[in-house]
């Protein structure tokens, strides 16, 4: 029961934060937004990488419930369309790190992550993710920008990442004082 709890709470918490990062990407960053869902830099994305990487099960949920939650405010998106966005959005990540682990050599427990090992999760979540939504999109009429959204997503799970990694430095230099 507790486990269970557990879960579920560090689930919603995944959720609100993932909702907090994409609705602040959305106001902060929306000079680079190329198309509609479509930006040059998209911070979630990296996100969305940590989440299926450390916490797969509760991460790819919270992954599905924020995406449910943003896209069920585009007024063009069906209910179906708004569960099949969030569907897609949620495989992306777990599908790039089942590739990592089963094709790159990537351990499960992250013990061989490193710069390099980074740098190439970076750009396959990023492909993953892109090539799903362009396809989601295609479907439903929108306009193509594979390149853009790629580059977009990578850029952002890069950034996201070096920011994490830095604001870890900063922490650990301020609680050994």
């Amino acid at each position: 029961m507790h486990r269970a709890l557990t879960a579920t709470l560090t689930t919603v918490l995944m959720t609100g934060v993932l909702l907090a990062l994409a609705l602040g990407n959305e106001h902060l960053l929306s000079a680079t937004e190329v198309a509609a869902g479509v930006n040059w830099i998209y911070l979630p994305a990296g996100l969305r990488m940590c989440y299926a990487l450390v916490l797969p099960v509760q991460g790819t949920l919270a992954i599905f419930t924020a995406t449910l939650l943003l896209a069920a405010r585009d007024p063009s998106l069906t209910g179906l369309l708004v569960v099949e966005n969030a569907a897609i959005t949620a495989a992306g990540p777990i599908l790039a790190r089942t590739v990592a682990i089963q094709h790159l050599g990537l351990k499960p427990d992250l013990s061989n992550l490193n710069t390099r090992m980074l740098l190439m999760l970076a750009a396959l979540f990023g492909f993953f993710g892109t090539a799903l939504h362009q396809a989601f999109f295609a479907s439903i009429g929108r306009e193509s920008a594979f390149v853009s959204m790629w580059i977009g997503d990578t850029l952002g799970c890069l950034l996201f990442l070096y920011a994490l990694k830095g604001i870890t430095l900063l922490w650990g230099r301020w609680t050994v004082r």
